[in-house]
């Protein structure tokens, strides 16, 4: 089952009229390009799935009950900030629910749940049963793993995604600084997408902390803490900064970056081969874990 960790309305806005769009990857020190429809690209087989169907999930449940519906919310606040339009309190934070789900369903931060979660569940269990549980009787993760198998594994995905999307310190940073767009002219180079489509600048606590989302071909979302920092951003002049924005888009590339049109972002990716993956960090370096069930990693 294809489970996107970019989300398919964020690509299909890249897409041309026959719904399509290009997908650039360096394969065997060559770059290569292929052009395939959202549905086919962005995803990983069974990312999201977990494999506690007797405890009555399915291997799409964190698909359609968590990403699903923040992704569905999104869109359509999207259009409404787009079109200039007043947004509700709700409203404001599906946004920011949406812009903090974009690093925590990526490939690595799932692999880290699925073991470091896992290993803080069970810490967690063990402890509770040497205050509570009798001599002589099987632990709660023997029993689990007898009569539930996976149970564990899956419960660590379930529990610890929503804690860390609705993580208190990065909701206030993304939710509290300025949201604001600038736009292109037609005739402007096209912006990319990469696989990680959203990027910071400063700490969350720093005064001059940014963040940045290209949302079309010819739009970028910006948020910003300090009045300095949106006045530099807005007084750029337009060719500078999409060639920042791209250049940031290709370091924070792993595996993939999306264009609306093959020639110039060839040429511009390949003029630019020393930035891709340059700022890229793994979720494990990022995630400040301690073996503490109120602990939530960040």
């Amino acid at each position: 089952m294809k489970h996107h960790y970019v989300p398919q309305f964020l690509l299909r806005r890249w897409a041309n009229e026959a719904g399509k769009l290009q997908v650039f990857a360096i394969r065997n020190g060559r770059l290569v390009c292929s052009e395939l429809a959202p549905e086919y690209t962005g995803f990983e087989i069974g990312l999201y799935a977990i494999v506690a169907n007797a405890l009555g999930f399915s291997e799409d449940h964190i698909e359609k009950k968590l990403f699903g519906p923040i992704d569905n919310d999104a869109a359509k606040v999207l259009e409404k900030l787009e079109r200039h339009e007043a947004i509700t309190v709700d409203e404001h934070i599906a946004w920011t629910f949406f812009l903090s789900s974009l690093r925590v369903r990526q490939p690595d931060a799932l692999d880290f749940l699925r073991t470091e979660g896992a290993k803080l569940l069970r810490h967690t269990l063990a402890e509770q049963d040497k205050a509570t549980l009798p001599k002589g009787l099987p632990t709660t993760q023997q029993w689990l793993d007898r009569h539930f198998p996976g149970a564990l594994g899956s419960t660590s995905l379930t529990s610890w995604l929503p804690r860390m999307i609705a993580h208190p310190e990065v909701m206030e940073a993304f939710g509290g600084v300025k949201w604001w767009f600038r736009e292109f002219e037609p005739d402007a180079p096209k912006l990319l997408l990469s696989d990680l489509p959203i990027h910071s600048e400063g700490g969350l606590k720093d005064a001059d902390f940014s963040i940045m989302l290209p949302i079309a071909p010819n739009r970028v979302f910006f948020g910003t803490r300090s009045a300095q920092t949106e006045q530099f951003l807005t007084q750029m002049a337009p060719a500078e900064l999409i060639e920042r924005v791209n250049r940031a888009t290709l370091a924070s590339s792993t595996d993939r970056i999306w264009a609306s049109s093959r020639p110039d972002a060839q040429a511009f990716i390949e003029a630019n081969l020393d930035a891709i993956g340059k700022n890229v960090v793994t979720f494990r370096s990022l995630a400040r874990w301690t073996m503490s069930p109120e602990a939530a990693p960040l």
